[in-house]
């Protein structure tokens, strides 16, 4: 009776698990034994991947070889998340990814949210969320959808934690430390993230570029130093059952230095070689706070107000050397990159039940300001030719938006429909060396996005769903920069202040069995996508961001988990697709219309084997297959994984042993036409390495409020990286 009243307990929270029953009081009464469990040790079997009705969920701690990895490493093995050689995250094959902190939304562009992918430890994630069709109540941005970043906290009472450090060697080295603490009281909780990662890299390039007279082949290496080091801090009080206060504090700070050198050799008209050492180094520090209050009545009515400010600021310094074997030229180009920008948000969402159903409403407020100073100077081998270059550069954008949203069930059908308005207000002025003013058109618009949502519950383990959303990825501050970032003698980059955003619709059907088996069909399209693209003029090449075209998109993808022989469980994935590109580009120099299409393929294999003893064995593997996207072609990349882990003192102590990248296939490779340009390029990073860990986990594990945390949101930034 005792062991059925508490499995009976588990059961009704939800749990799959074994509890053991400790200082319970027993009560006698009409010959009924009741016990009031005041704490319970819970010990779950939580799936590696669970697929939801609107999002996939990967719980960190059950990946095989998770130990050691950052954000950016884990979203590799995310069924429908493919990563390219340049660290950009794509989503269903669609770039413009959201990122959220706990269920606040960072607006970052592609760099920055590599950045921060790659600065946030696995030791510190409890668990990594895929929303690919978000509803009307977040933020319309990010048109590819919406990765959550989930921080382990603690449900129990008292003070606990983990400690992890890791090594792994490579041709060089990767170091890794997280400590994780948090506190609950009655009313008062508490916790702090940190982590600090360093290590050293060498990163083979090419990149061969085949010009109608003349074809730069070139080849080289970069040395990448970093570190990076982030602390986020919180605390959330409770004043009663209605009312609740909380604020974050977060702190992150990365230094990156990427000395390279390479060689040039031009073949055709005036061949010669050409030698190019570049010097760089990036800091970059990031600051951010937040305040929320959250209001909980009896009649199940919620409001949550929420508002952050943050600060950010970073400084590179670019130095690039060119001499040519033959010839007598030779030039220096330094470039002193300083970005400062603020912002700011606040916003409140409203939710009641109405209708039989749930009503939710809510309004926004952004504003973001940003400075950019960047000094250049280009000088000949003599000192006699020498060029000074300036540009200020401000841009200021402001944000209001309300959505509305209400969700019923009918039977066996449930129905979510959402509308969001968006009024985006945005102005920039950029001021260069001799006075010259560019200004961004001063423009103000609105856009509606509307959401909608089917879910057919056909009995307690099938169900089927439809989904469709309208979203809108705005151009990066830098991107909108008309100045011109020189890199080597031959090779440029300017922005374009007359970029516009870009739109994604999606429709998505999908059958759900158990909650963690899922066949899902899935069409976008996405019209004036933001396409970097390489012109033209004699013997230069400058790589410019432009609206470019059409790109429709068709994938159907397979997930499930499986399990053999009671000590041999694992998960799969499969994701066969489709794109289809249109564009004309003709008022570029040297490039022309575009149409094609391709076929791709994305897929993800892990198992894990429970070998005795407290030891467990995994084996890994994710593929991508050959694709194109867009003007783009890129070849096929893969990685294999063995890992060892062994559990001591009491289940405190973990051992991991990990065998990344066993046959070194991680290569990235990709190619283009681009009208009077056929290139190709290479980058082969050090992925081979053998990993050691230690995670210690120590501090009251005992569960009293099987409560959980309600999700919040918010907006930080927008932001690009190295100039």
């Amino acid at each position: 009776m005792k062991n059925f009243l508490i499995y009976f307990n588990l059961f009704l929270c939800g749990l799959n698990a074994n509890a053991q029953k400790k200082d319970s009081t027993f009560v006698k009464k009409d010959s009924l034994k009741i016990y009031n469990l005041k704490e319970v040790t819970v010990k779950s079997a939580v799936p590696m991947v669970r697929v939801k009705t609107d999002k996939i969920l990967m719980n960190v701690d059950a990946v095989p070889n998770a130990a050691g990895l950052n954000a950016l490493e884990l979203l590799r093995q995310m069924p429908g998340v493919t990563i390219d050689g340049q660290d950009n995250v794509k989503i269903s094959g669609k770039n413009g990814v959201q990122v959220l902190l706990d269920g606040r939304i960072q607006t970052l562009n592609a760099q920055q949210l590599s950045a921060l992918l790659k600065g946030t430890s696995s030791a510190s994630l409890k668990a990594i969320e895929v929303i690919s069709n978000p509803s009307a109540k977040y933020d319309a941005a990010g048109n590819a959808g919406i990765i959550n970043l989930i921080f382990k906290t603690s449900g129990a009472y008292g003070t606990s934690g983990n400690l992890t450090a890791g090594y792994q060697k490579m041709d060089h080295y990767r170091q890794n430390s997280a400590l994780n603490l948090n506190y609950k009281g009655a009313k008062l909780s508490a916790f702090l993230n940190g982590n600090f990662d360093n290590s050293l890299q060498f990163t083979k390039v090419s990149s061969n570029r085949i010009l109608s007279d003349k074809v730069f082949d070139q080849n080289g290496v970069e040395q990448q130093g970093y570190s990076n080091s982030m602390v986020r801090t919180g605390l959330d009080y409770t004043f009663n059952k209605k009312h609740k206060i909380g604020t974050i504090l977060n702190y992150q700070r990365t230094w990156d230095d990427f000395p390279s050198n390479a060689s040039t050799s031009i073949i055709g008209n005036a061949a010669d070689v050409l030698f190019t050492n570049t010097l760089a180094n990036l800091t970059e520090n990031r600051f951010s706070t937040n305040l929320n209050y959250q209001y909980a009545a009896k009649n199940e009515s919620r409001l949550n107000v929420e508002v952050d400010w943050m600060r950010y600021s970073s400084n590179l310094n670019n130095l690039v050397d060119n001499a040519f074997e033959r010839a007598v030229q030779q030039t220096s180009f330094k470039n002193d990159t300083r970005s400062r920008i603020n912002l700011f948000s606040a916003k409140a969402d409203y939710s009641k039940a109405f209708w039989k159903g749930n009503f939710e409403s809510g309004l926004k407020f952004s504003s973001s300001q940003t400075g950019n100073e960047l000094r250049g100077e280009q000088s000949g081998s003599t000192g006699s030719m020498q060029v000074n270059l300036y540009n200020d550069f401000d841009y200021n954008e402001k944000i209001a938006a309300a959505y509305t949203s209400f969700e019923r069930s009918f039977g066996k059908l449930n129905i979510q429909a959402g509308l969001r308005g968006e009024y985006t207000s945005m102005k920039g002025l950029s001021i260069n060396e001799i006075g010259q003013k560019t200004a961004l058109p001063d423009t103000s618009y609105v856009n509606i996005f509307p959401t909608f949502f089917l879910r057919y519950q056909l009995d307690d383990k099938n169900s089927f769903g439809f989904a469709y959303s309208k979203r809108v990825n705005r151009p990066s501050f830098q991107d909108q920069n008309p100045y011109v970032y020189r890199t080597d003698f031959y090779y440029a980059s300017q922005g374009n202040p007359l970029l516009l955003p870009q739109f994604t619709q999606s429709l998505e059907l999908d059958y759900t069995f158990d909650g963690q088996r899922q066949l899902k069909v899935n069409y976008n399209t996405t019209r004036d996508l933001i396409e970097f693209v390489q012109t033209q003029s004699g013997d230069q090449t400058t790589v410019l961001p432009v609206n470019a075209g059409t790109r429709s998109y068709l994938n159907m993808s397979l997930s499930t988990p499986f399990k053999f022989f009671k000590i041999w469980e694992g998960y799969f994935s499969a994701e066969p697709y489709y794109q289809f590109y249109r564009a004309d580009l003709s008022a570029y120099n040297g490039l022309a219309k575009i149409s094609n299409g391709g076929v791709g393929f994305n897929g993800y294999l892990s198992n894990t084997v429970d070998l005795g003893k407290k030891w467990k064995a995994g084996l890994s593997t994710w593929f991508n297959y050959a694709s194109r996207s867009s003007i783009y072609r890129t070849k096929a990349i893969s990685s294999v994984d063995f890992s060892l882990k062994k559990t001591l003192l009491n289940d405190k102590l973990n051992l991991n042993l990990a065998m990344r990248d066993i046959f070194n296939t991680q290569k990235w490779e990709q190619t283009a036409v681009i009208g009077q340009i056929n290139q190709s390029s290479l980058r082969k990073w050090e992925s081979r390495g053998l990993y050691v860990g230690l995670n210690y986990n120590f501090g009251n594990t005992k569960v009293k409020n099987l409560g959980t945390k309600g999700n919040k949101t918010d907006e930080q930034e927008r932001i690009k990286s190295r100039g």
